[in-house]
């Protein structure tokens, strides 16, 4: 399957639909006689059948009538101070009234357009040409059809919104030329008959409400002409904007003639005049006369006689095959034959590649493909398609390739920054959002389309030189189905079971999904050519106080030729997802939240895997973390200017935990890890984490990394990928080459290429998502992003916005206490790198690992030690300060000790220390972090070789221990310790 790379349209702009018929039909006034009210309401229930038929047609809002017997009845109601958009009177030949009100209105200024409702007689038409009509706007013949009266509202709109939505946005429109009131009175509701149902065809290829709405008031309009004057006059006007023309050809020349100065060959006349200035705009002439057919098909027009029983028929059919309207029929320019019917821009492409030269030429020459996309309030693409046949190319082949590159461009570009309903007959690869269910989005699910629309509506997608800035193409179940899944298969017990991780797991994958929702994936899978992220999106995730980063599970499945293979996968990530709810990690977080299990709902997220194979392992070139606001600033950096983490391959190495590469966004040149190779070699990436392809690889596990690989950063050396982020060691002269990727030197991940040499514009990218993403949140955020730049010579690399989620904002802690040297003397802990909500107590523990015996290698069995600390003192019902070496929560074992929340639900305070062989960095970054800051727990870091603070170790030595052991000593307190932490100067205390 072809890979999709978004390539923009020239300056294309969406249409607004907002913008579009701004002024509607709300209120009609009715003026008719009571037999003739009654036979509207009673016998033709005329609202009933005009609600039926906006219904029918998908049109909302149908106007409301109100309903009076005379025009004095009428007079009195308008000069009451009641307003109308529409008057509509019957011709009651007893009330010639009527006339003279028109006349009133017009003279006080009332505008309202009057249209004339009278049943067809030649006595009665008489008696109306005699009448002063000239402040009448439309006289009808009725014949007891709402079809008319439909027909009557939309002309009246089409002409209030003419110069607004055609001249302006693009809309196209029909002329009509009929002086025969009885005529138009039935062309009229044919036509718009045809085009409303044309219209309702044309929203089924819509992703959302807003592209509905787009496409209902994008429809064609119609404007009558009565006479040459005014034809040629709309014509003139809308030229640019006509599908086609259908004309009487006898009717009079200038406005207010008689009827006996008709003209009859004034349709010639003008068909002759159009065909002069566009020999290719279709125009249909009409006649009661056959005599008239040679002289009209010999100005190239169709005719059609007018009393012919088939008329209406015949109308249809030419307005479909030489306006282009409906499905697009290509033929044979020789045979006539058939050779392809285009119904939906997707067939339409497709199509386009395989018609012959000729044809191809013959329907772009004549503009009749930009017709078609005009006639379906395509404005975008057909402006860029429009003129293409008289263009210079140096070949037809050439026309062929920029127009369907121009049909790819446009499909990409309407599928960003919306969320598509799924629907399995039109899903495609170019929807890049589609919703699946009828329930939540779920948090991450909600932000990823915030951020979607975020993107469209800053232009960031094409905004940067070389690189394009998107989510991934994305699909979520909704919330409704995670109910249905429980539900039907009697998982309802799990929620107050004791039952072990795995044997829930093994409970859910044997489970079965509803069998629409697999139907739906596997209509979805046709579509994917790379491997699948299945990741959690529950109700409460990335809420802005109590984010749920990284609590539940993110599984992922290679791509595979059988896709009834790749289904099973997935169906299997997807109730391994849904498990993950009831995981104990899970339950132990929503209690600390003080939330509740059964009021969770879980969405599920599917993306396509930002990166590309490399010997038998994906990834991408880049992954980390953003945040706009840096707790720990360094040297010139401010805590605004935000502060980055990334990493070569995978993300789970960052938000993990483990050790990447630190960054302001706004210096990225200047990185402390870089200041010295000894530095470089010792703090910089030394792991990364690949998805294996094998599809064996994936099982049903706990481990949501059960078919993730590590690689150590020399074994990694392989992959061709590294060549964009590493530069080489020259150990023999102490020095980082970044200029050359030399395979003898050590491989060192500086992403030199791209923060010192700005090949690629990552950090600017970054500074400015986090800019707009902070001001439309609100609130500080946490963006994690993927990077590929592994990609074909000539295409743009792929900047992946993968979340947003807002953060807790510490500054914000308004407890200004200063801290005097007298505190700082008398503490068990200072440090001026803290975070935390100001006073914290009842404070009943302290467990610290003990520096003398610290191990890096044994921190995996340190972590059973304190869990075990952690459910004794809850059961309890007390809390603790949790003290230790290194980075608590990483997954890297030797960055510090790996706990889960579960292990340390009960800790108010975390405090990282450092020893003079082993300083870490901070958790900046990780969802461990994310989570256990929005919680309000404290969080310190302390550094005494650096400078940044202290931690007596002694004074707790000489307290008495609960328990001890050789690395773990747990202390339980007779008072609460003294903790303060001081958000504005980020300085945090704690004195026993």
């Amino acid at each position: 399957m072809e890979s999709i790379g978004y390539n923009p349209l020239t300056g294309l702009k969406r249409t607004n639909y907002r913008i579009l018929m701004e002024k509607r039909i709300k209120r009609v006034l009715m003026i008719c006689s009571s037999y003739d009210a009654y036979t509207l309401e009673e016998d033709g229930q005329i609202e009933v059948q005009l609600y039926r038929e906006y219904v029918d047609l998908n049109i909302s809002n149908p106007p409301a009538f109100t309903w009076v017997t005379t025009a004095d009845d009428a007079k009195e109601l308008l000069l009451n101070g009641n307003e109308f958009d529409l008057i509509i009177s019957m011709f009651n030949t007893a009330d010639t009234n009527i006339f003279q009100l028109s006349g009133y209105l017009k003279k006080k200024g009332i505008e309202t357009p009057f249209v004339l409702l009278t049943h067809f007689s030649k006595e009665v038409f008489k008696r109306i040409e005699n009448e002063d009509r000239s402040a009448i706007d439309y006289i009808f013949s009725w014949n007891g059809n709402a079809d008319l009266i439909l027909a009557i509202i939309k002309l009246i709109e089409d002409k209030m919104n003419a110069d607004n939505d055609i001249i302006t946005a693009g809309v196209q429109c029909i002329l009509l030329v009929e002086d025969s009131i009885r005529y138009y009175s039935t062309y009229l509701p044919a036509i718009y008959k045809l085009v409303l149902q044309q219209s309702a065809e044309f929203l089924k290829e819509a992703l959302n409400e807003q592209q509905q709405k787009m496409r209902k008031r994008a429809r064609p309009k119609i404007l009558l002409a009565t006479n040459f004057e005014e034809a040629a006059e709309l014509y003139e006007k809308y030229k640019k904007n006509i599908l086609g023309v259908i004309s009487d050809i006898g009717f009079t020349m200038r406005r207010n003639e008689p009827s006996s100065a008709e003209n009859l060959e004034a349709g010639l006349m003008l068909a002759q005049m159009i065909k002069e200035d566009n020999p290719y705009i279709p125009i249909l002439l009409q006649s009661s006369q056959e005599s008239l057919r040679s002289k009209a098909e010999a100005l190239g027009c169709g005719f059609l006689v007018k009393y012919s029983v088939t008329l209406l028929l015949d109308l249809s059919e030419y307005i479909k095959e030489e306006f282009v309207f409906g499905d697009f029929t290509f033929r044979d320019l020789t045979t006539g034959e058939i050779i392809g019917v285009a119904k939906d821009l997707k067939s339409m492409q497709a199509i386009l590649n395989e018609i012959p030269d000729d044809v191809l030429y013959y329907h772009t020459s004549r503009n009749r493909i930009s017709k078609w996309l005009f006639s379906r309030g395509l404005f975008m693409l057909a402006r860029e398609i429009k003129g293409l046949g008289s263009k210079e190319f140096d070949s037809i082949d050439e026309i062929r390739k920029s127009i369907i590159r121009k049909f790819k461009d446009y499909r990409m570009l309407v599928g960003q920054g919306v969320v598509a309903k799924f629907n399995p007959a039109t899903y495609n690869k170019y929807i890049w959002y589609a919703k699946i269910g009828e329930g939540s989005l779920g948090g991450k699910a909600r932000g990823l389309a915030f951020v979607n629309s975020l993107l469209q509506k800053n232009d960031m997608l094409t905004k940067y030189e070389g690189m394009k800035v998107m989510i991934p193409r994305s699909l979520v179940i909704a919330t409704d189905y995670f109910d249905w899944f429980i539900q039907n298969n009697g998982l309802q017990y799990v929620i107050n079971s004791k039952i072990s991780d795995s044997e829930l797991l093994s409970e859910f994958v044997s489970s079965r999904l509803p069998e629409d929702l697999s139907i739906k994936l596997r209509a979805y899978l046709e579509t994917v050519d790379k491997p699948l992220a299945v990741r959690s999106s529950s109700k409460l995730e990335d809420s802005h106080f109590q984010p749920f980063a990284g609590i539940y599970s993110t599984y992922m499945i290679p791509v595979t030729e059988n896709k009834d293979q790749m289904l099973r996968l997935l169906e299997k990530a997807i109730k391994s997802v849904y498990a993950s709810v009831f995981f104990a990690a899970s339950r132990s977080y929503i209690h600390t939240t003080a939330n509740m299990l059964g009021e969770e709902k879980m969405a599920v997220v599917i993306q396509g895997v930002c990166g590309t194979e490399d010997q038998g392992y994906y990834f991408p070139t880049i992954s980390g973390v953003a945040r706009s606001l840096n707790h720990y600033p360094i040297s010139d950096e401010k805590p605004e200017d935000g502060i980055v983490n990334m990493a070569f391959g995978l993300g789970k190495l960052i938000v993990e935990g483990g050790q990447g590469l630190r960054f302001s966004p706004k210096y990225p040149s200047k990185i402390l890890q870089l200041s010295t190779p000894k530095l470089a070699l010792r703090d910089t990436q030394n792991i990364m984490y690949a998805l294996n392809l094998e599809p064996e690889k994936f099982k049903t596990s706990i481990d949501e990394g059960i078919n993730i690989q590590k690689f150590t950063i020399p074994q990694a050396s392989k992959f061709r990928n590294i060549k964009h982020v590493a530069s080489s060691w020259d150990m023999y002269n102490d020095r980082i080459v970044h200029n050359s990727f030399d395979d003898t030197g050590y491989k060192i991940i500086t992403f030199a290429n791209i923060l010192q040499f700005n090949k690629y514009p990552v950090a600017k990218i970054i500074r400015d998502l986090l800019e707009i993403c902070e001001q439309e949140l609100r609130s500080p955020v946490e963006i994690e992003f993927a990077v590929n730049l592994d990609v074909p010579y000539g295409k743009d690399a792929i900047f992946n916005v993968l979340q947003v989620r807002p953060i807790t904002n510490y500054q914000e802690n308004k407890e200004t206490r200063e801290i005097t040297q007298e505190d700082i003397d008398s503490a068990l802990i200072y440090t001026p790198l803290a975070l935390g909500p100001g006073h914290i107590e009842n404070i009943t523990d302290i467990i610290y690992v003990k520096s003398d015996s610290f191990d890096k290698s044994k921190t995996e069995d340190m972590v059973k030690e304190i869990s075990a600390l952690n459910t004794k003192i809850k059961e309890r019902r007390g809390s603790y300060i949790l003290i230790g070496p290194g980075r608590w929560g990483s997954s890297d074992p030797w960055l510090g000790v790996p706990v889960q929340w579960n292990d340390i639900s009960e800790a108010k305070v975390i405090v990282e220390t450092a020893l003079k062989y082993f300083q870490i960095e901070p958790s900046q970054g990780t969802h461990f972090f994310q989570n256990i800051t929005s919680l309000g727990v404290g969080y310190m870091t302390v550094n005494e070789f650096s400078g940044d603070g202290f931690f007596k170790e002694e004074l707790l030595g000489n307290l008495p221990a609960e328990y001890e052991s050789t690395f773990i000593r747990h202390i339980s307190l007779e008072k609460s310790p003294s903790i303060y932490i001081n958000g504005k100067e980020g300085k945090g205390i704690v004195t026993l």
